[in-house]
This record gives C-alpha cells, sequence and structure tokens, in this order.
C-alpha cells in the first residue's frame, strides 16, 4: 500500500500544497514547530478517521480559514488506485469521501488506508496503561477481521447503555425490580459480544508474538526473545487459557485453547460470571469485570517489561510490536501498511535507528519526520524524496 500524491489545503498551519511522493522513503526536515507532525497527521488522518493526537475537529482547521481539504491517491496493488477524500467546516465537523462517494460511518474507513505510526509516545504502549495496549490490538484486529470492530462497537455501546443504569440505581433514579431485568438483558448482550472480543484478542497475540520476536532480534541485534500474551480480565476466558490443547503435529504456533472452545458454552459461562456479581455492581454503580478491564502482558526473556523493563528495552519492544503488526496484517490480507517515523530516531542510538530504517523502508512506503538531520546522515536509500518546511510551507531539497 502506498500514498502516491497529497493535496492539503486549510490543515492546521500548512499551506496549500501539493505532493507527489516516493514508493519507498519520504524524508520531512524542519525545526519543531514548523509542520512536520502536521503533514503526517494530514496523511494519517484518513485511515484512522480521526486525529491520532486527539485533536478536535476545530483545532485542524488553520487560524485564517473556516475549513480543511486533503485529498490523498492511494495504491492497494499495482494499477489499482483509489482516491480518498476528507474536510471539515468549522463547527461543523468532518466528511468523508472514497472516489467521490461519501463514506457514512468512520467504521466504513477501517481497511482502506492501513498505516502505523511511530511517535515518542510508542513506548508507552508496553509501560503505559492497559488501555493503550487494548487498543492497539482492537485496531490491528478490525484491519483484518471487520466484523470484529462490530462486535466491538456493539460491546462498548451495550456496555455504556448498563453503566448509565447502573448510576441511576446507586442515585434512586431507577426502579429497582424493573432495572434487574433489564441489566439481565444488558449482560446477556455484553456476553455475546465479549466471546468474539475475548476470541479476536487471543488470536491476534498468537499471531503478533513470533513477528514481534522476530523483529525484536533483527532491532536489537541479539538473541533477548520476545513475547505477547493475552490476560484477559474474565475469570471464565482465564480458566478456558489454563486448558491444554491437543498436540500440533504441524510446525506452526501452538495454537490458543480458545480456537478450541464451544463459543455458546463460553458465552453462558461468561454469561453466569457476569450476572454473578450484580448485587456488587448494583452496590457500586458500575461494571466490574468483562474485556473492557482486560490486558496484555510483554515479555523479554521471562521479564516482565511493562514493571521490570528499562525505558530502552521498553522502547525496543514497542517498536517490535508495532512493526509486527504490519506483519501480521500483511499474512491475513497480503498488505504492506504505510509506516510513519515522527521524531522516532531522537529516542534510539544510532545502531538501532539504522536498523530500523533498513527493517521498515526495505518492505513498506516510509515517511520520516525529524528535526536533526543527523538522524538520517549517511542513510541514502533509492527514490528517496526529502522536503523542508518553515512555518507552514514545503519545498523539495536534496536529500542531507
Amino acid at each position: 500500500m502506498r500514498i502516491l500524491s497529497a493535496t492539503v489545503r486549510g490543515f492546521r498551519n500548512l499551506q496549500e500544497s501539493t505532493f507527489e511522493f516516493s514508493p519507498r522513503v519520504n524524508l520531512v526536515l524542519g525545526r519543531n514547530g514548523e509542520g512536520k507532525t502536521n503533514l503526517l497527521e494530514a496523511l494519517n488522518y484518513y485511515a484512522l478517521g480521526r486525529s491520532h493526537r486527539g485533536a478536535r475537529i476545530d483545532d485542524l482547521i488553520g487560524f485564517e480559514t473556516e475549513s480543511a481539504f486533503v485529498q490523498l491517491e492511494i495504491e492497494t496493488k499495482p494499477d489499482d488506485v483509489m482516491r480518498c477524500e476528507f474536510a471539515f467546516e468549522r463547527g461543523k465537523g468532518n466528511r468523508f469521501f472514497l472516489d467521490g462517494e461519501v463514506v457514512g460511518r468512520r467504521a466504513d474507513l477501517v481497511g482502506i488506508l492501513n498505516t502505523v505510526y511511530f511517535d515518542p509516545e510508542s513506548i508507552r504502549l508496553v509501560r503505559g496503561e492497559p488501555s493503550r495496549r487494548r487498543h492497539f490490538v482492537d485496531q490491528g484486529v478490525s484491519e483484518s477481521e471487520p466484523i470484529f470492530l462490530s462486535h466491538l462497537t456493539a460491546f462498548q455501546r451495550t456496555l455504556k447503555q448498563k453503566n448509565g443504569l447502573l448510576r441511576d440505581l446507586k442515585r434512586g433514579f431507577a426502579d429497582y425490580s424493573t432495572a434487574r431485568e433489564e441489566l439481565r438483558a444488558w449482560n446477556r448482550e455484553l456476553a455475546h459480544h465479549a466471546v468474539e472480543i475475548s476470541i479476536g484478542r487471543d488470536d491476534y497475540a498468537h499471531r503478533l508474538t513470533p513477528y514481534a520476536d522476530a523483529s525484536h532480534r533483527a532491532l536489537t541485534g541479539g538473541d533477548c526473545g520476545l513475547e505477547f500474551a493475552y490476560r484477559p480480565a474474565l475469570e471464565t476466558v482465564r480458566s478456558k487459557l489454563a486448558e491444554e490443547v491437543p498436540e500440533n503435529a504441524s510446525n506452526d504456533p501452538i495454537p490458543s485453547p480458545l480456537s478450541f472452545c464451544e463459543k455458546e458454552q463460553l458465552e453462558r459461562d461468561i454469561l453466569s460470571e457476569i450476572d454473578y456479581i450484580m448485587e456488587s455492581e448494583i452496590k457500586r454503580g458500575r461494571t466490574l469485570c468483562g474485556p473492557q478491564f482486560d490486558d496484555f502482558e510483554v515479555r523479554q526473556d521471562e521479564l516482565d517489561l511493562r514493571v521490570f523493563g528499562s525505558q530502552g528495552e521498553g522502547r525496543a519492544a514497542a517498536i517490535s510490536l508495532i512493526l509486527a503488526r504490519s506483519d501480521v496484517l500483511h499474512e491475513k490480507r497480503r498488505i504492506r501498511p504505510v509506516i510513519f517515523f515522527d521524531d522516532i530516531f531522537s529516542e534510539l542510538d544510532s545502531q538501532r535507528g539504522q536498523r530500523l530504517q533498513e527493517m521498515a523502508s526495505g518492505l513498506h512506503q516510509v515517511f520520516i519526520a525529524t528535526a536533526r538531520p543527523g538522524d538520517v546522515a549517511g542513510w541514502d536509500p533509492p527514490e528517496m524524496k526529502t522536503w523542508s518546511v518553515h512555518a507552514g510551507r514545503f519545498d523539495q531539497t536534496e536529500s542531507p
């Protein structure tokens, strides 16, 4: 997958510009605050249907305009080019288009443009809060299994409804006798979707681990193994994962016990677990169990990096996991996502930085934004294009 070209108008501080990109490596140089990250944000926005920085729509529109527009030409495979566009109007939200047709829901954008984004916050994937790891996995599963996103969206919608009812009960705003039946109905819905979420997350962790391990060994130049393991919050799911699996005669990775489970029985078991704590949830005024509390363990040679790893070890592991996400996507859909590096090389020593540059650019289209030309000094990959940016204005230049 490649971004062939882009037209950007009214996006943050960026002056109106049209770009023709290299299919291999694209380098953006400039001091902090000049617009490097803003360009990468504009190129990445369509993939997520939102800003990866969590910005509000009005914040994405330049100060001197009331609207913004970005058009991308995307090549998914040779001679298969799509036109992806999005537009903002201040106070009116965003609109997305694919080949001139309106894309009605943000969920429908999933899988059209696949990207992987690295920035200095990437290390928090390993050492940050569990929600980061859940989001990382959920995004990865959704890229290759759209049905998973449907279950996840329905689960989150139902969870919101249940939490609202529990809050009302605690405050005395709901009738206790009728609310119990309503809670049971919400629990049935949650259990139905929790099965698919648990199986999807565990399967993804199994698929991700060998690729992450290989990337970690290549990045660090060592023999330290890396494992990414699902740690579900539901006791029912934990018990199922502890079961033995049938003997595996092939050389494939050992499958998860969840892949052999009967979904209907697992759903009934999850429902029983959720129903069992209903009285406690009513007293607390919130849900107390479910996949919304899941986590994932990142281990380097049996060492839990979430707790005991150094910053350097956590950073290398996070980069390896994010790179592995692109390998899983390629395994499932034969797609190599576009990779963005936003001031990431300043976080790495020169050897690991060079290894990462070579690893990524060998298979992917890469965009690198940096304030330090020395981060890529001496690196001259084929077909590299370079831009310098000052106050939102881009000029194509010679490679450093």
